[in-house]
């Protein structure tokens, strides 16, 4: 079990991901980082949000997976599995040169 306070620690990170995304859009460094970090921010807020509502830290990086298992807390969440599905695709794909590039 991890201290139930940790997941501060996970929402502090997710919104340095945001601030870096915003900081890497103003500078047009390309959109690919920016969705870069916003999928880490997606990813480290739910897994801070369950962290604080089941003790554990999830392990996985599948935004869709993560907000299923929130929505099992919380059935707001629902809602946003497919905007869930959409960014989860930023999480590899952007990290990497690709034959076919992915327009972001």
């Amino acid at each position: 079990m991890v201290d139930s306070h940790r997941y501060k620690d996970w929402l502090e990170k997710s919104y340095n991901d945001l601030k870096a995304a915003k900081v890497l859009k103003q500078n047009e460094c390309g959109n690919d980082l920016v969705a870069f970090h916003c999928q880490q921010a997606i990813e480290k807020s739910l897994k801070g949000y369950l962290l604080k509502i089941i003790g554990q830290v999830v392990e996985g990086h599948s935004l869709i997976y993560l907000c299923k298992e929130a929505s099992n807390h919380n059935l707001e969440f629902k809602k946003y599995l497919k905007d869930c599905a959409f960014v989860n695709q930023f999480y590899i794909e952007t990290r990497y040169p690709a034959d076919i590039p992915l327009m972001v």
